[in-house]
Order: C-alpha cells, then sequence, then structure tokens
C-alpha cells in the first residue's frame, strides 16, 4: 500500500481527477490507458498492476459515495418491449456466459434469422447483460449460485414464451465461454 499511495501522491492533480472521473463512471479501461500512457510513474505499472491499483482507487472512490451506482436491471417487461421491437424474425432466446475485467456476467439475447457476423444464418440482438458483482464474489464465497443465472432464466423464458420460440442457457450452473450457442444445435 505504501508503494501505492507514493503512486498516487506523484500523479499529478489534475490527471487524478480525470482519471477519478471515468473510474467514478465505470470506465476501467479508459482509466488503465490514461494512467500508463499520461501517468508519468517511474517505472509505469504493468497492465495488470495498473488494472489492480485502478480497481483499488475505484473501492475507496465509492467508499466516499463518489461512484455512480450501476443502473437496474431491466424488468421482465422491458425486455420484452425490447423483444417486441425487434424487426427480423426472432428463432430463439439465448443465455450464454461472458466475462470481462470486472468478471462474469450473463448476456441475454434474441437470436434472429438474418446474416450475422458469426453465422451465415443467424444473428443476436442483445436484450441485457446480467451481472450481480464481480468475482471477488468466488473468493468470498457467495457463488454459486450465479444470481444472474437464475435471472437469465426466469427473464428469458418469460420473453420466449412472449414471442414464441425456445429459450436456450447451456450451463447456467457454471461459467464458461467455451460452450455451444444455440446456433451449434441447429441443422446446416
Amino acid at each position: 500500500m505504501l508503494a501505492t499511495n507514493a503512486w498516487w501522491n506523484a500523479i499529478d492533480p489534475q490527471l487524478l481527477k480525470q482519471i477519478d472521473e471515468l473510474l467514478c463512471t465505470g470506465r476501467l479501461i479508459q482509466a488503465v490507458v490514461l494512467l500508463r500512457q499520461e501517468g508519468g510513474l517511474q517505472p509505469p505499472p504493468g497492465l495488470y498492476e495498473a488494472q489492480d491499483l485502478l480497481i483499488e482507487r475505484r473501492v475507496e472512490l465509492d467508499r466516499q459515495g463518489l461512484v455512480e451506482p450501476e443502473p437496474p436491471p431491466p424488468t421482465t417487461a422491458q425486455l420484452i418491449e425490447k423483444a417486441d421491437a425487434i424487426t427480423a424474425p426472432i428463432l430463439a432466446v439465448e443465455a450464454f456466459w461472458d466475462g470481462d475485467t470486472q468478471g462474469w456476467c450473463v448476456d441475454l439475447v434474441a437470436i434472429v434469422s438474418r446474416p450475422g457476423r458469426n453465422r451465415d444464418h443467424f444473428d443476436e440482438v442483445p436484450l441485457t447483460v446480467l451481472r450481480h458483482g464481480g468475482d471477488v464474489r468466488l473468493f468470498n464465497g457467495r457463488v454459486p449460485p450465479w444470481p444472474e443465472a437464475q435471472q437469465a432464466i426466469e427473464q428469458g423464458q418469460a420473453v420466449a414464451r412472449h414471442v414464441g420460440v425456445p429459450f436456450h442457457f447451456t450451463n447456467p450452473e457454471a461459467p464458461d465461454v467455451d460452450l455451444p450457442r444455440w446456433w451449434d444445435t441447429q441443422p446446416t
């Protein structure tokens, strides 16, 4: 922590203000880039070290009440409205695991019949991303179960019932990005 305090004290106050603004609005990656490129720290922090430093800083800013709260997840009614606004034919509603620098999340999408970036006949339209905390939950013993998976099942099934299509979630029990998607189950 002593090195961390020395680093924060060495950063230009205007730059620190910019970094704090990015952190308070949830833009960790942009804050990492700014810290590494313009922080003037010697030696400059590596990518993971900068990320860890900024996550600690964000926690401190959050303690001070400066971090913008996450918006509430959409309601099932809002997701149904979003699905009703899709103009391409919906073939399925799918939930699948994804991850980023903050941890695991579940993407809820509508699979539609049109050429997409990954498939010739299918594309996906995002409905929402569900996240109930970062990976620190793993170390605190708060997961499993994964509440974002349960929410994805409940809301995804409701949206699928509403539009009259199947719901697909390969493995809600454990995060994994190498699982088959709905379109992998379809004949070619």
